[in-house]
C-alpha cells in the first residue's frame, strides 16, 4: 500500500501570518533594490503592489478583523498591548543602531559604505515606526486622557513620565535581541562584542537560554570574554558579557 501525506490545512492565524510574511518579503526586495540602485529597481512595480496588495490587506483587517477583536481585547485583552510592542521595536532598533554606530567607528575604509547603508535602513526603519506610534498616542491616548482624567492625576503622570529622565543613567548597553529575526542576532550580537574596549560590558537581553552563543566565543574568543548571568528565564534572559583585557588563564 503506497504511503500517502495528508495535507495540513492552514489555520487562520497561520494563513494571515504567512500573508503578512509575503508583504513584508515583497515590500523588502523592492526597497533594496531602490535604496542600492540597482538596475532592477522598479518604483512603478513597489506603488502597484501597494495598491494592489497592501492596501487591500489594510482595508479588510478593518472592515472584517478589527470589528472582531475590539470586544475580545476588552474581556480578555489589554488595550495598550501593542502600543507596548512598538515601544519593544523602539528599543531593539536603538540597540541595532548603537551597535551600527560603535562598527562603524572602528570599521576599514571598504568596511565603511555598506556600514552606513545599514545605519541608513535603521534610521528610516526608526523613524517610520516612531512617527506612527506618536501620532497614534497624540490622536488616541492624549484626547482620552485629558477628557476622563482628573487633571490632577494628569500632572501626576506627566510628573511620572518627567523623572524617567532624572533615573540614574548607565553607560552599560543593553542589547535586547528579542524583536530582531534570529537569523540576524548572533552577527549583532558579535559586532556589539568586537566594538567593546578592554573591560567594557553589555547586558545580552534574549527570549531563551543563550548557551549555544557562549559555545560561540569559547570557540572564537577563548578566555577573551566574560560571561555572567544576571536572569535566567523562563521568558527572560539576561546576561552581562565583557571583553578581558588580558586572556584568562
Amino acid at each position: 500500500m503506497a504511503n500517502t501525506t495528508a495535507e495540513t490545512t492552514p489555520t487562520v492565524g497561520e494563513t494571515i501570518h504567512n500573508h503578512h510574511q509575503e508583504i513584508l518579503d515583497t515590500f523588502a526586495s523592492y526597497l533594496t533594490a531602490i535604496v542600492d540602485g540597482s538596475t532592477k529597481a522598479n518604483p512603478g512595480g513597489l506603488v502597484s503592489f501597494l495598491k494592489s496588495d497592501l492596501l487591500p490587506h489594510a482595508q479588510g483587517e478593518e472592515a472584517h478583523m478589527y470589528p472582531a477583536m475590539d470586544p475580545l481585547i476588552k474581556a480578555h485583552g489589554s488595550a495598550v498591548a501593542t502600543m507596548k510592542i512598538d515601544h519593544e521595536y523602539i528599543t531593539g532598533y536603538i540597540n541595532k543602531i548603537e551597535a551600527a554606530t560603535a562598527a562603524l567607528n572602528s570599521a576599514s575604509p571598504t568596511d565603511r559604505p555598506a556600514l552606513l547603508t545599514t545605519l541608513q535602513h535603521l534610521c528610516l526603519q526608526l523613524e517610520a515606526l516612531l512617527v506612527a506610534h506618536l501620532d497614534k498616542e497624540e490622536r488616541v491616548y492624549i484626547p482620552l486622557l485629558e477628557k476622563y482624567v482628573p487633571v490632577e492625576e494628569q500632572e501626576s503622570i506627566l510628573g511620572g513620565m518627567h523623572e524617567a529622565y532624572h533615573e540614574a543613567p548607565t553607560d552599560e548597553l543593553l542589547l535586547d535581541v528579542r524583536v530582531i529575526a534570529p537569523r540576524e542576532r548572533h552577527e549583532l550580537i558579535f559586532d556589539t562584542y568586537a566594538s567593546l574596549l578592554p573591560n567594557e560590558t553589555f547586558v545580552l537581553i534574549n527570549d531563551h537560554d543563550p548557551k549555544p552563543l557562549y559555545y560561540q566565543f569559547s570557540a572564537e574568543h577563548p578566555g577573551r570574554f566574560t560571561w555572567d548571568y544576571l536572569e535566567k528565564g523562563p521568558e527572560t534572559w539576561r546576561v552581562r558579557i565583557g571583553s578581558r583585557e588580558t586572556p584568562a588563564q
